[in-house]
């Protein structure tokens, strides 16, 4: 078996009229006969094929939502730490512009992220504050991250579900396995 994509229908002969009958297509990916056909291949290796196919899918969906999971997670961390400046007092509240926040391995001063990164309106991000202003911004970088907060939730549920029908195609697969290996147990002990 090599590398490749296979296209397959599920043919049949109708029992009743003898007419040859052909059903959807399938496509199986990363499997290939010499001849470039399925024929050669058993059920149990056709199935193990897809669910193979079907678990490398989901295991690469799965990756990219954990690195979306986590540049969600720096987001909030980075809002964490312009709301603990600000309500500190540790920011320059006269100018927003020499307050920094380290993102993604980027220094940003506080406007240029929340601005930029977090897509606040420049005319809601002050460059330079009053008590009331504070208040304010406070509200709205509380806003995102109850935003961002409620998006990993979200996520986590998705990824729960990709992960869960990610495990049960390799179950599916043992399972397959199992059954193989006792029919071959079978009939070597029969012969």
């Amino acid at each position: 078996m090599a590398i490749g994509t296979v296209e397959f229908d599920l043919s049949m002969v109708s029992p009743e009229s003898g007419e040859f009958l052909t059903a959807r297509a399938y496509t199986v990916e990363g499997v290939e006969n010499a001849d470039g056909s399925l024929r050669q291949l058993s059920i149990g290796q056709l199935v193990m094929a897809i669910c193979l196919n079907r678990a490398s899918k989901l295991e690469t969906d799965i990756i990219a939502l954990m690195e979306e999971m986590s540049a969600t997670s720096a987001q909030l961390a980075a809002l964490t730490e312009i709301e603990n400046d600000i309500l500190d007092g540790g920011a320059n509240m006269d100018n927003i512009n020499t307050s920094h926040v380290t993102y993604d391995g980027r220094d940003y001063s506080f406007y240029d992220f929340l601005v930029n990164v977090m897509g606040f309106s420049s005319s809601d991000v002050p460059t330079g504050f009053a008590d009331a202003s504070n208040t304010d911004l406070i509200t709205l970088i509380e806003s995102k991250m109850d935003e961002k907060n409620s998006f990993s939730q979200q996520k986590m549920i998705e990824l729960q579900s990709l992960t869960n029908k990610r495990d049960q195609s390799y179950d599916m697969i043992s399972n397959i396995l199992k059954s193989l290996n006792t029919t071959m147990t079978g009939i070597v002990n029969n012969t």
